[in-house]
């Protein structure tokens, strides 16, 4: 096996959905996908065009957003793991943007072949529906941070994605830094950029956060 599919494989053997999958399925799994690196703010899919692939984060950070007369919505941050694309074989389009916000690189299979090897494999479909209820469960509690007040929504967002970047594909916690420009944070929480630094300072000045001068990482008191 080439040094490419060995890295393929070894990925994909320790993705937790393939889990107990055999080596010779991993290998075919890993002949039919093709390893990609892109550089930040590449777009990976739009809603304005077809796209057949599943995209397993290898490395990098992906957002996922809905845009309307040019405003962004952030309603997912991908960390490496993560499996994200079109799982609908009658329909190809994405409903939303897949950007990249840092140097990222993807493992890529083809729709139709990664959902015949979920098929075959009854406890892969059932990881990677227990992987879509807690992005379904995350998107909810999304949803419900967005009924409090500006400044508890800005902190529940910031305590979201600490968490989120905690956790890597192999299920260690890693201690990622918390970088985000108030212009993302305000994208993130469909509040304006001055709202975001209103409420930055606020959470500041209640000693809720910290925020390193100079390097702008910020530390929350709860996680």
């Amino acid at each position: 096996m080439e040094k490419s599919s060995l890295d393929k494989f070894w990925f994909l053997k320790n993705l937790d959905i393939y889990e107990g999958i055999s080596e010779a399925v991993l290998c075919r799994i890993a002949s039919s996908a093709y390893e990609t690196t892109v550089p930040t703010g590449t777009q990976i899919y739009s809603p304005h065009k077809e796209d057949g692939n599943i995209y397993v984060l290898k490395r990098g950070e992906v957002v996922l957003y809905h845009s309307k007369d040019g405003k962004r919505a952030i309603f997912d941050t991908l960390e490496p793991g993560s499996v994200f694309g079109s799982f609908d074989p009658q329909n190809l389009t994405p409903t939303h943007f897949a950007v990249t916000t840092r140097p990222t690189m993807l493992c890529v299979t083809p729709l139709n072949e990664f959902l015949k090897i979920i098929s075959e494999h009854p406890e892969a479909m059932l990881r990677l529906m227990q992987k879509m209820a807690l992005r379904i469960h995350d998107y909810e509690q999304k949803i419900q941070n967005s009924t409090e007040g500006a400044t508890e929504r800005i902190y529940n967002e910031l305590e979201r994605i600490q968490k989120k970047r905690q956790q890597s594909f192999l299920g260690k916690f890693l201690p990622i830094p918390l970088q985000i420009t108030h212009e993302t944070l305000a994208e993130h929480t469909n509040l304006n950029r001055v709202t975001v630094t209103r409420g930055l300072q606020q959470l500041k000045n209640e000693g809720l956060i910290r925020i390193e001068s100079g390097t702008g990482v910020i530390h929350l008191a709860k996680v």
